[in-house]
């Protein structure tokens, strides 16, 4: 194994803990809300405000626990991706995982780059689109260039 491809592998094997572990705390928190938890809001309206950016109606808790699920599932890609070679998985599989990656990364980029354009968030609620710009988007973007970037 030369240098490179070491710093590779750690690279890679940072990464996949990292946004495993990001998805997993955002799974975590749609739980959270699924069983009533407010945060960070200070009531069903202001959280409605600040997570969902219009509306009077939160989603309900099976919708939170159907995107919970669904990030638990993403998280497992990564770490998927990082162990294909040691688990000995057919060229198939380890495609799949790969289109898969891919995929999840163009949900988050796409979701990271809507929350930037006007025309899209001047029908949000004002902190709705402060907090998209500040974090949401941020975090959006992050993943999915990780998704990437692992899968290429």
């Amino acid at each position: 194994m030369t240098i490179s491809s070491a710093a590779d592998m750690n690279t890679n094997f940072i990464l996949s803990i990292f946004t495993s572990l990001l998805l997993n705390i955002l799974a975590c928190i749609h739980i959270y809300w699924a069983f009533g938890g407010l945060w960070p809001g200070t009531n069903q309206q202001d959280l409605i405000n600040k997570v969902f950016g219009r509306g009077n109606q939160f989603p309900s808790p099976f919708s939170c626990l159907v995107v919970a699920v669904g990030l638990v599932l993403f998280s497992s890609l990564p770490v998927l991706w990082l162990v294909r070679i040691n688990l000995d998985l057919s060229p198939q599989i380890t495609n799949l995982i790969r289109y898969s990656m891919i995929f999840v990364a163009i949900v988050f980029l796409v979701r990271g780059i809507i929350g930037y354009l006007p025309w899209v968030t001047k029908h949000w609620e004002p902190i709705f689109v402060r907090y998209t710009k500040r974090l949401y988007n941020p975090i959006s973007l992050l993943i999915g260039f990780s998704f990437l970037l692992m899968s290429i």
